[in-house]
């Protein structure tokens, strides 16, 4: 849902119910939109009557914000190796460019 959120700028429940693949009923996704506000990672406001969902920072740091929790969730806090698990994956494929900025970070990290 915050992904859809995040691609389209501001939603209804309606809307994301609508993108959603196999979407729950528009009870359930009121109520899971209702959590996402309380737990302060969506910002609701009504206008005319109707609810309205966005985020409650711009979508960059949104993104920034959902990377640092996954790898502190799931990779015990170490950037290491969920890049690991993201460049070790068979299909990935980097331009020259990109593998130039990558390995850009990689020194600037090394040298903090």
């Amino acid at each position: 849902m915050i992904g859809i959120v995040m691609e389209h700028g501001r939603v209804s429940a309606r809307d994301i119910e609508e993108k959603l693949p196999d979407a729950p009923t528009y009870s359930a996704v009121r109520s899971i939109l209702r959590l996402l506000v309380e737990k302060e990672l969506l910002v609701k406001q009504q206008e005319q009557g109707r609810d309205w969902f966005s985020l409650p920072m711009n979508a960059g740091k949104a993104k920034v914000n959902a990377l640092r929790g996954m790898v502190r969730k799931f990779f015990n806090n170490s950037a290491c190796d969920a890049a690991m698990a993201l460049l070790g994956q068979k299909n990935v494929k980097l331009s020259a460019e990109e593998a130039d900025r990558l390995m850009k970070l990689v020194e600037e990290a090394r040298k903090k």
